[in-house]
C-alpha cells in the first residue's frame, strides 16, 4: 500500500478577498507545479480563503486553517508548530524574521520557501535574486525558488453556466459596459461617490454604458447615483441562489464588461482575474504593491494630484480618459 503524499503548507497571515486574490497567480502555479500534493492553508489570523473565497478556491485548497496563532511568544509558538503534520513543502508569505524563522525550523518539510528580503531563510533563489514588490510577483518568484523554472500563468476565473446566463440578461450584446465599483472595506481607501458619478456622466457621453456594481458595505445609495447619473446602469449583489453566489454572479458580470474602474478593492481584484482590464485608483495604499492582476491596468494615484494621499484629490476628468485611454489600447 502506497504512503499518502504529504501536503504542502501555505502560511499567511491576516487576508481580505483582495489579498487572497493576489495570491491566486501563485496558487494556480502551485498547483501545477505539485499536482500529487494536497495544499492546506493555514492563516495566523482571518483568512477570506475560509469564507467569501472557499467555495471558489475549494477545487484547489483541500485544507484552510484560520486563526492559528503562528506567531506570538516562542515557547508556545513552537510547540504548536511541532504540533502541525509534516509537510512536503512550506511557503511562508510572512515578513516578520522571528515568526518565520521559527516556522522553517520547527516544522518538519522538505523545502521550505519564503519572501524575506534577500530571500533570507529560503530553500532557493529566484533568478535575479532580486524580491518584486509586488505581492503576487513576490508570490510567484516562490515557485521559482521551489522549482527553478518560472511560474506559469493562471488561467482567468471563469463563471457557472447558470451565471452566465444570468449575466447575459442583466447586459445584452450591443453597448460597450464599464463596471464601476465604488466601495472598499477601508473608507480612506474610497474615491467620493460624487466623483464616480461624474465620470460615469463623462464615459456616457462618450458612448459608454457605466454599470455600478453594488454591495453591502455601499449602503442605500441607488438614488444618489441614479439622481447624479440617469443613464448609468446600477447591480446590487444578490443572494446566493441554488445555482450562482455572489462572487459566481461578479465573475460573469466581469465577462461582459470591456473595463472596469474601481478603488483598490476586491471586486476588482476578481473581476481582473477574470480578464477585465482595470483602472484603479489609490491613495493611502500603493499600486505598486497592491494593483491588481488584469490583463491590461491603469493606475491613478492621490499623490500625482497635489502630493496628498485624500482620494478626494483625484479629479474625476483624468479618471474619465483614464478608462476611455485604456478603452482604445484594450
Amino acid at each position: 500500500m502506497s504512503r499518502p503524499e504529504r501536503p504542502i503548507a501555505v502560511l499567511v497571515d491576516r487576508e481580505g478577498l483582495g489579498d487572497v486574490m493576489l495570491k491566486r497567480p501563485f496558487l494556480m502555479a502551485l498547483r501545477s507545479a505539485f499536482p500529487e500534493h494536497e495544499v492546506w492553508w493555514i492563516a495566523t489570523h482571518q483568512s477570506s480563503m475560509e469564507d467569501e473565497l472557499r467555495s471558489l478556491m475549494a477545487p484547489h485548497v483541500a485544507k484552510v486553517m484560520t486563526r492559528a496563532a503562528l506567531d506570538g511568544p516562542a515557547g508556545p509558538l513552537i510547540r504548536r508548530l511541532r504540533a502541525l503534520p509534516p509537510f512536503e513543502r512550506v511557503f511562508d508569505s510572512r515578513t516578520k524574521v522571528s515568526t518565520v524563522a521559527l516556522a522553517r525550523f520547527n516544522l518538519t518539510h522538505h523545502g521550505f520557501y519564503c519572501c524575506l528580503p534577500g530571500y533570507l531563510l529560503c530553500d532557493g533563489r529566484p533568478p535575479g535574486r532580486t524580491r518584486p514588490r509586488h505581492i503576487a510577483a513576490r508570490m510567484t518568484s516562490l515557485i521559482s525558488c521551489a522549482t527553478g523554472r518560472p511560474a506559469d500563468p493562471p488561467p482567468p476565473l471563469v463563471a457557472s453556466t447558470a451565471a452566465q446566463a444570468e449575466a447575459r440578461a442583466a447586459l445584452p450584446d450591443g453597448p460597450i459596459y464599464v463596471g464601476v465599483a465604488p466601495g472598499s472595506r477601508q473608507p480612506s481607501k474610497n474615491w467620493p461617490l460624487a466623483r464616480f458619478c461624474d465620470a460615469a456622466l463623462r464615459l456616457a457621453a462618450a458612448g459608454v454604458t457605466p454599470v455600478f456594481f453594488l454591495g453591502p458595505q455601499e449602503g442605500d445609495v441607488e438614488s444618489a447615483i441614479a439622481a447624479a447619473a440617469p443613464d448609468v446602469r446600477i447591480i446590487r449583489a444578490k443572494p446566493s441562489s441554488a445555482a450562482t453566489d455572489g462572487l459566481d454572479q461578479l465573475i460573469a458580470h466581469a465577462g461582459r464588461l470591456s473595463a472596469l474602474l474601481a478603488n483598490d478593492n476586491g471586486v476588482g481584484h476578481l473581476m481582473g482575474a477574470a480578464g477585465v482590464p482595470v483602472v484603479s485608483l489609490f491613495g493611502p495604499t500603493d499600486p505598486a504593491r497592491w494593483a491588481p492582476v488584469a490583463p491590461a491596468n491603469r493606475f491613478l494615484r492621490a499623490q500625482a494630484f497635489g502630493g496628498t494621499a485624500e482620494m478626494a484629490a483625484i479629479p474625476a476628468d483624468a479618471v474619465a480618459a483614464a478608462v476611455l485611454e485604456l478603452l482604445e489600447r484594450a
